[in-house]
């Protein structure tokens, strides 16, 4: 199995195999919501972007002008086009062409420069982008997450850990009745055995969530099913279902920004089911619980060493209820190599 050791190699502190495969990884950039103005900025593994246009037609290109190099997330959308703040060079949607310069007389032809454009994708309000050719197709939520459900997406936070150290801690309930007190109140404290299903590089498995001090023949009925599904490399989800009917969901997806792997963007959703919205559940009030809940884990996140999850299973001490975490694992390592046979 792949290792990540730190090597130091065009500046990344990561196994270059898996620097490599990353860049053939879908990823979200920015919120669709963040292009309001026509133009967001966005970054995988070190490599700053530029996103414009509209949710219709969204352009995913390189960060810097070619002409002088600044930055392009200063720009505005002009006619449908990119236009560079600083001589007002447009940048076609779609294609990345140039096609003004202003500072040309009229029938004086220009220079043949486009940008270098990158895949884009809209789903569930975010734009997502890659570095390369996709290796894997665009991650999905889980089928049963239809027109039905209202989805939103929350603000996201620049956070200074490892893309798998975040998504390892998004699934583990063990530290839900210590980091989450505050917002989930007294939860139990032991987790009960559970089983992981696997379909090619989709994870899965479901649990209960129920409070300390409950009757013992009361306990299921007041417990809430967590179902979990995780398709890799990144992109994490737990659907609620609660006893009295009804379901809301939390997704999470961490792009790594820098070139390093030691700094993420996490990108989240929320929602609610038709049943959960008719009874009452607001939207918006359930982006602000799940906020909360992000917002508990970050002390945690930004102070563990090493600041990646490492691959090697036998590095750290696991318990039963580390067992995503071990599989998780394992499957990243297959991935990895899987990736590696494909070059």
């Amino acid at each position: 199995m792949p290792t990540c050791r730190v090597i130091r190699n065009w500046g990344v502190t990561m196994d270059p195999v898996e620097y490599e495969m990353l860049r053939h990884m879908w990823f979200p950039v920015a919120r669709v919501a963040d292009l309001k103005n026509g133009v967001a900025s966005g970054s995988i593994l070190g490599e700053e972007l530029v996103v414009y246009g509209d949710e219709g037609s969204v352009t995913v290109a390189q960060g810097f002008c070619p002409h002088r190099g600044v930055a392009l997330r200063l720009g505005r959308l002009r006619d449908g086009a990119l236009e560079c703040p600083y001589h007002g060079w447009l940048f076609e949607t779609g294609s990345g062409r140039c096609t003004r310069i202003p500072s040309l007389p009229p029938g004086r032809g220009r220079p043949h420069t486009a940008l270098r454009t990158h895949p884009a994708e809209v789903a569930y309000g975010l734009v997502w982008s890659c570095l390369g050719d996709p290796f894997l197709p665009l991650p999905r939520l889980p089928e049963y997450v239809d027109d039905s459900w209202r989805l939103g997406a929350g603000e996201p936070y620049t956070l200074n850990c490892g893309m798998r150290l975040l998504t390892e801690n998004f699934r583990d309930k063990a530290h839900f009745p210590f980091v989450h007190a505050d917002s989930m109140g007294h939860v139990d404290k032991v987790v009960e055995p559970y089983r992981i299903s696997r379909d090619g590089w989709r994870l899965g498995w479901s649990s209960s969530l129920g409070s300390e001090g409950v009757p013992e023949d009361l306990a299921e009925e007041l417990s809430h099913r967590l179902d979990y599904h995780i398709t890799m490399p990144v992109f994490a989800s737990i659907c609620v279902s609660s006893p009295s009917g009804g379901r809301r969901l939390v997704a999470q997806v961490a792009t790594p920004v820098s070139a390093d792997g030691k700094a993420v963007r996490q990108f989240w959703l929320a929602g609610t089911d038709a049943e959960s919205t008719a009874q009452g559940a607001v939207l918006a009030d359930v982006l602000g619980f799940e906020r909360q809940v992000f917002e508990e884990d970050h002390p945690i996140v930004e102070n563990q060493w090493p600041v990646e999850a490492p691959l090697d299973v036998h590095s750290q001490v696991h318990t039963p209820a580390d067992r995503f975490s071990i599989t998780y694992r394992k499957v990243y390592g297959e991935l990895l190599m899987s990736f590696k046979e494909s070059r």
